[in-house]
């Protein structure tokens, strides 16, 4: 049970750390920045984590017999048919996500809320008027094109794969192993957002993404199908470094 917490909840510190680090080493250089959103730059500590829980989840997983490639269930032969479900899931958990956006919004700013959306979830135009290096951009760029490759398989095999199943076991009850993991999955994308209001609508809908996900895994006992459905939402969110990218340097 130990290692199930730790594995459902371990990224968020580790995410604060790496952000701060990463806010130090800005300071070093002179860097101007909104702390603590930097829009485009949070892959490049989220990927850090990454390879950071790859080795945990590994070593957890090598000291119970298991290896992350049989914990992921990919097979050959199905391939084709998870990509199929992967497009499936990705519909199917996108509508309960998006309602639950548009209620949130709709909690926080009443009738009005459409107005709100790019403030949001952009910070408006103050949070891309700092100074950024070209150098320190083609970095982000970089990196975020790694991100997907290693976030999505991560984040499915830690929750979902790794954290699920022992809460389930321990509980004797499948609402509990499904929830507790989901908390740290929403709480882990707050550091995602580029406003405090940003924060609270991400918590909201990645823990409904979270639900969903897990009612998911329990019920078709796959992970792959959704590594292939987070693999597709992080291709779409690591595509905006890059064009910020282009757009400023085109």
């Amino acid at each position: 049970m130990k290692t199930a917490w730790l594995v459902s909840f371990i990224r968020i510190p580790l995410l604060l750390v790496m952000m701060l680090i990463f806010f130090l080493f800005l300071e070093l250089f002179g860097l101007e920045f909104t702390f603590p959103f930097l829009p485009g730059l949070s892959t490049v500590y989220f990927t850090v984590v990454n390879v950071i829980c790859f080795i945990l989840l590994h070593q957890l997983l090598k000291k119970k017999g298991y290896s992350i490639k049989a914990l992921t269930g990919f097979q050959p032969e199905r391939f084709v048919k998870d990509i199929l479900y992967g497009f499936l899931w990705l519909f199917v958990l996108y509508i309960p996500f998006v309602m639950t956006v548009m209620g949130m919004m709709f909690i926080l700013y009443g009738m009005d809320f459409i107005n709100h959306f790019e403030a949001v979830f952009t910070g408006g135009m103050d949070n891309y008027s700092f100074l950024r290096p070209g150098w320190v951009m083609w970095f982000a760029a970089s990196v975020s094109l790694l991100f997907p490759f290693l976030n999505a398989p991560i984040e499915e095999l830690m929750y979902r794969g790794y954290a699920q199943p022992l809460f389930i076991k321990h509980f004797k009850k499948v609402w509990p192993g499904i929830i507790i993991p989901s908390a740290g999955f929403a709480m882990q994308h707050v550091m995602l957002a580029v406003s405090l209001e940003g924060a609270v609508v991400y918590a909201a809908a990645f823990f409904v993404w979270g639900i969903g996900s897990g009612i998911i895994y329990y019920n078709q006992k796959r992970l792959f199908p959704l590594i292939i459905c987070h693999f597709i939402v992080n291709i779409a969110f690591s595509v905006f470094p890059v064009l910020f990218l282009i757009l400023d340097f085109s």
